[in-house]
Formats: structure tokens, C-alpha cells, sequence
């Protein structure tokens, strides 16, 4: 269940023969794991909020009975397979919830590293989710529509309403918060492959010692409720430990950003992304160049608030 406003719905006179959105990188800010549920699955509470980094994705309605096509590019688009990606699955998903044949060409822009932790292929599907209930004007309110994300993903259900939000259960309840004050960071990801099944395996290497109660993710969200900075101290990750007992490699590269001028780092969800705060004044081109030199991929973004995170565009359709 998504706790939060309805979505404002287009006319039937409005729709648009294609849509065109961004689908955002997200941070977890706090990320704990509780314990591990009779399903399978692994109770979360996490907050997370939306980047300014973000895929393109424009979503254009073809002629009946051409069917489905997903066309992948940009700089991280290489390895993904456009047919088993998560975008299509969303399409064919709400397809059959609305009746309605996925006669469609989604066109995606990769800019999200992937698998880095970004969240870029939930938000690419969330990002079909909003942008088909517009195109084909279904006039679903979030919370069903964060209720049919849930079933492609975790993390499928907080892209649908962006911003800054709370999720608890598996990822998939979502409690919308206020936007937060902008935050600046540098985003480094090591030159290491994450690897088959990443995610599963960092879940699989878990111990009943890195359980925690959420008591931190609890508190980060009660003072962004409040308009209060997030502390240092409260961005935590459980799967930094299990980092830090599987990955050496991983290790040897974050201690490497450290002594070139990391204070203090971050994994961005299952990683190997991690992130770090900078102030205003800090001298980013200095940074980059510094991080540069060890190997690491290094992208500035800031905190992006929910309006700009699910704003969609009504493009007239371009000839295929």
C-alpha cells in the first residue's frame, strides 16, 4: 500500500499519442534489514529519495496487432536484454490489468549505471507505469498504481511516486515524505562486475547479527517530517558489512577513494555504487579528477523532489 495523494488525470481529449519522462537513480539514505519472512523475502525499512541522474524514456503507441518493442540506448545500455527488461514487463503487466494490448515502442536512454544499487531498471518500469496510465489514460491514483508496481519489484513501487519516502515490508510499502533540503553528492562506482544475481546473493550472505529493529530508518524519517538535515551518522547500510566479509576487491576500492579524499562513504542499496556528500563550496572538479585516477566511475547528481522526479511530457508521436 502506497500512502499518498491521487495522480492528477488526463482528459480523454488530452491524451497524447506518446509520453515522455525520466525515470531517476535513487540513494538509499538508510537501509536496514529486520529479519528474513516465512516467504522468502526479507523485511526492510528503508528511506530513499530520487536523483537528478536519471534514464529518458519516451513511450509512443503503434499501430494495432504491431505489438511490443523495447529499444535500449545510451552509455549503459550494453548487457541488458530489451526483451526480458523490466520495462516490458511493466507494459505487458498493466496491459492486462487495463484490457489493453501493448501495441508500443519504449524507448529507453540509459544513464543510470547498471547493476550499481541506482535502482535504474525499477525506475525504468515504474517510469512505464506512470507514463501508460497517461498515455492511455486510465486515470489510476498512485496507490494502485504503486500496488501493480509491487508485483514487477521491490523497488518499482517507491519510483512510482518519487521525492523522498519510507518503505517498509519487503520495499514495496511505501510512506510518502515531504521533499527534502537539496543534497549534493558524488556517485563512484568500482570498475568491479556486480555479477549474476547480485542482490540475492548479498541477501543470501546475511547473518542474524546484521539484523537490526529500523530504529535508525525510523528516525531519518521523522526529522525529514520535520525538515531536519539527515545526520552523518544515521545513513547506514546493513549491506556494508556483508561487503566488507565477501567482496575484498570491493574493499581494496573504496579504500583506495578514501585515501584520495572520501570522508565518508556510502553504499548506494546492495551496491557496489557508493555515494558521498560534498558541500557547495567543495571543489568538484578537483574531486572527479582525484577519484578519476583510481578507476572509478564518477557522476555528480543532487537530490531531485517529487514533482521533477514524475513529471511527464505530451510529445506528438515521431514517425518509426
Amino acid at each position: 500500500m502506497c500512502t499518498t495523494t491521487p495522480m492528477t488525470p488526463m482528459t480523454s481529449a488530452e491524451a497524447p499519442t506518446a509520453v515522455r519522462l525520466i525515470a531517476p537513480a535513487k540513494i538509499n539514505l538508510a537501509l536496514e534489514v529486520l529479519h528474513k519472512r516465512p516467504d522468502g523475502y526479507h523485511e526492510i525499512d528503508t528511506v530513499m529519495t530520487t536523483l537528478d541522474l536519471a534514464d529518458r524514456v519516451t513511450i509512443a503507441q503503434r499501430p494495432a496487432g504491431a505489438g511490443l518493442e523495447v529499444v535500449l540506448s545510451g552509455p549503459y545500455a550494453a548487457g541488458i536484454d530489451a526483451e526480458d527488461d523490466l520495462a516490458g514487463r511493466a507494459a505487458r503487466l498493466l496491459a492486462e490489468e487495463a484490457g489493453r494490448t501493448p501495441d508500443l515502442r519504449i524507448e529507453i536512454e540509459k544513464r543510470i549505471p547498471s547493476p550499481a544499487g541506482l535502482g535504474g531498471g525499477s525506475s525504468d518500469a515504474a517510469a512505464v507505469l506512470r507514463g501508460l496510465n497517461a498515455l492511455w489514460s486510465l486515470d489510476l491514483e498512485a496507490d494502485a498504481l504503486a500496488d501493480i508496481a509491487a508485483r514487477i519489484g521491490s523497488d518499482v513501487a517507491f519510483f512510482t511516486v518519487g521525492g523522498t519516502a519510507r518503505c517498509t515490508g519487503r520495499g514495496d510499502r511505501v510512506e510518502v515524505l515531504r521533499d527534502m533540503r537539496p543534497l549534493r553528492m558524488l556517485i563512484l562506482v568500482p570498475p568491479v562486475p556486480a555479477g549474476e544475481a547480485k542482490t540475492a546473493r548479498r541477501y543470501g550472505a546475511l547473518t542474524p547479527q546484521d539484523f537490526t529493529h529500523g530504529h535508525v530508518a525510523q528516525r531519518l524519517a521523522h526529522r525529514i517530517a520535520r525538515n531536519a538535515p539527515p545526520p552523518t551518522n544515521d545513513l547506514v547500510n546493513t549491506f556494508e558489512r556483508v561487503i566488507e566479509r565477501t567482496q575484498p576487491e570491493l574493499v581494496a576500492h573504496y579504500a583506495a577513494y578514501s585515501a584520495v579524499g572520501a570522508p565518508r562513504l556510502h553504499l548506494c542499496g546492495a551496491g557496489p555504487a557508493v555515494f558521498m556528500l560534498v558541500t557547495e563550496g567543495a571543489k568538484i572538479a578537483v574531486l572527479r579528477r582525484d577519484f578519476g585516477t583510481t578507476g572509478a566511475t564518477v557522476i555528480e547528481a543532487r537530490t531531485l523532489p517529487r514533482p521533477a522526479a514524475t513529471k511527464i511530457e505530451r510529445v506528438a508521436a515521431e514517425p518509426v
